[in-house]
């Protein structure tokens, strides 16, 4: 698959956010294109704003549309209120639609790709 650009997938954090309400945590794109050997790939950060912890929103290298969640690992233990929870749940929800999203989305994409180039897709 052609590498996104930051570029490209901040148009599609813009496109979630217009159709999604939740708070996604304001996810940021990362320009990965300094690192040749990312170019199948992409990152997206965002923070959950209730815990602090950073969250990575990850396209792995294969050609495979689908993204993963990754929370930073915590060093020291997070004590919240019921409210807390609650927000940060909600914040949990909404970074997973992000990245159900942002798959669906790169499938869409690998199905554009592989139209214009003339070749089959055998995603979604």
């Amino acid at each position: 698959m052609p590498s996104l650009s930051s570029e490209e997938l901040s148009s599609w954090i813009a496109e979630f956010r217009a159709h999604d309400a939740g708070d996604a945590a304001d996810p940021r794109a990362i320009d990965v294109s300094w690192d040749g050997s990312l170019i199948d790939t992409a990152l997206i950060v965002a923070r959950l704003g209730t815990s602090g912890t950073e969250v990575y929103l990850k396209r792995e290298i294969g050609g495979s549309p689908e993204w993963t969640v990754t929370f930073e690992a915590r060093e020291t233990d997070a004590q919240v209120s019921a409210e807390q929870v609650m927000t940060l749940a909600t914040e949990v929800l909404a970074v997973g639609r992000l990245c159900a999203f942002l798959t669906e989305r790169t499938a869409q994409h690998l199905r554009e790709v592989a139209g214009r180039d003339g070749v089959p897709s055998t995603h979604g």
